[in-house]
């Protein structure tokens, strides 16, 4: 009876850590007139191809989908490690953008977003997250 009763706890454990770990994640800044949010399904980052989407709202909540999204993804400098600085663009996908990001590294990673607009002055945000 005790070693079932411990089987089931080990399970309940192990079932909290792996589904804790896939649950979705969503960070929103503002940025000048625009309200960037990034999210991603799948949380923490893993250590690997991940996809990440950018929406991009202006001040009456209407998605912007006329505007180039460039995407800057980093782990802070460390010493004694090489710099592990990325570029991509994001790529429009309905009302959004979408980006994967390769993680080579566990740890804490920062996310900037810049997004250019015809006529406009370009605006940033910079979000935090976490690789595993």
């Amino acid at each position: 009876m005790k070693r079932v009763s411990l089987l089931i706890v080990i399970a309940a454990a192990l079932a909290v850590v792996f589904l804790g770990c896939s649950k979705g994640h969503e960070s929103t800044k503002s940025a000048g007139d625009l309200t960037i949010t990034l999210s991603v399904a799948r949380y923490p980052l893993v250590k690997s191809d991940n996809t990440l989407t950018v929406k991009v709202t202006d001040a009456a909540g209407a998605a912007m989908t006329d505007g180039a999204v460039n995407v800057r993804y980093y782990m802070p400098p460390m010493a004694g490690m090489a710099p592990m600085d990325f570029n991509t663009q994001a790529t429009l996908k309905g009302n959004g953008y979408a980006f994967s990001a390769n993680i080579p590294m566990e740890g804490g990673w920062k996310v900037e977003i810049t997004v250019a607009r015809p006529g406009k002055p370009a605006a940033m945000a910079t979000f935090n997250v976490d690789a595993r």
